[in-house]
């Protein structure tokens, strides 16, 4: 049955959904940071995120064909736990872990079983960090079958901009290559970012196979630019994680920070969703792989039998 499981730290609060393990909520004070928008809001996107052409990928020689769930474009999408019910196995006041299982389910014979931990967390030290929070999600996921397993894991937060519409919000991407999509959002070209030139500030939205349109390698005004797309090649600090901002019209900023498990940002400016909901958030998604990359063969995990992968990401408000 599903459920709601609400979690609070401090001035933080946040609300995780049994159904898909999803992160509905996150607000700091009275500021909502994640918020609902009734496509995939927050929920976890495994053993793929994103697309994969056809439903049809090849793995160990062995060529499999998943049922397809966007009809529109011809794709599997977002994997298959989003929209099952997840268990409840640790929950106190600031934290709460829920599990499901992966089974020999047509398309994708191998058993995995996934544990998300979403964890309220606290700063009390005189750091510059002293009396704000973040939101931690620690996901493992082992391979309880008898053959290797390929593998793949995503989140969907929606993120409010701190307006009405995500025009008046900056964005700012750390990764050095955007993946060019097809008319399905399937990419066909990594296209590397210009080294040594960032997007001119007064560079205003064009097609949408602009390279300087997708350049947000510094904080910049997202106006009216439309974005679905992936970016590859994440910027990483000295321990490995890699971050996406968004400066909000209130002047605060939500920082999404993703370990080196994870290998691309898909940012979503929600400009498929009905007139009441469009470009009211943005959805910015950590993913251990790209788009179709169970088809392209290259850029996902593969987690051997009793093996296990553990990854981290967070955000915050600041």
């Amino acid at each position: 049955m599903t459920g709601s499981i609400e979690l609070t730290q401090g001035n933080d609060s946040a609300v995780v959904s049994t159904r898909g393990a999803a992160l509905l909520h996150y607000t700091v004070g009275n500021r909502p940071v994640v918020v609902e928008m009734s496509a995939f809001d927050g929920a976890v996107l495994a053993p793929w995120p994103n697309r994969i052409a056809d439903g049809r990928y090849d793995f160990n020689g062995v060529s499999h064909q998943l049922p397809i769930t966007e009809a529109t474009r011809s794709t599997a999408l977002h994997g298959l736990v989003a929209d099952v019910d997840w268990t409840v196995s640790e929950r106190d006041a600031d934290s709460v872990t829920l599990s499901t299982e992966i089974s020999d389910v047509p398309g994708y014979p191998f058993a995995m079983s996934l544990e998300v931990t979403y964890s309220l967390i606290g700063h009390d030290d005189e750091g510059e960090d002293a009396g704000r929070g973040e939101l931690r999600v620690r996901t493992l996921a082992r391979n309880i079958g008898q053959e290797p397993a390929p593998f793949g894991l995503g989140f969907h937060p929606w993120i409010h901009p701190g307006a009405e519409q995500v025009d008046e919000a900056q964005l700012l991407i750390s990764a050095d290559t955007w993946l060019e999509t097809d008319d399905r959002l399937i990419p066909h070209t990594v296209r590397p970012f210009d080294t040594g030139t960032f997007i001119p500030a007064d560079h205003g939205p064009d097609e949408t196979s602009c390279l300087l349109c997708k350049d947000f390698r510094a904080l910049r005004s997202l106006g009216h630019g439309v974005l679905d797309d992936a970016f590859g090649t994440p910027q990483r600090d000295d321990h490995g994680w890699s971050w996406v901002r968004l400066k909000g019209a209130d002047d605060r900023t939500v920082v999404i920070g993703m370990d080196d498990h994870f290998r691309s940002w898909q940012i979503c400016t929600g400009d498929e969703l009905g007139s009441e909901l469009r470009r009211t958030a943005i959805a910015i998604e950590p993913m251990t792989c790209p788009p179709n990359a169970f088809a392209t063969g290259s850029d996902y995990d593969v987690i051997d039998p009793q093996g296990e992968l553990t990854v981290e990401w967070s955000i915050a408000l600041r």
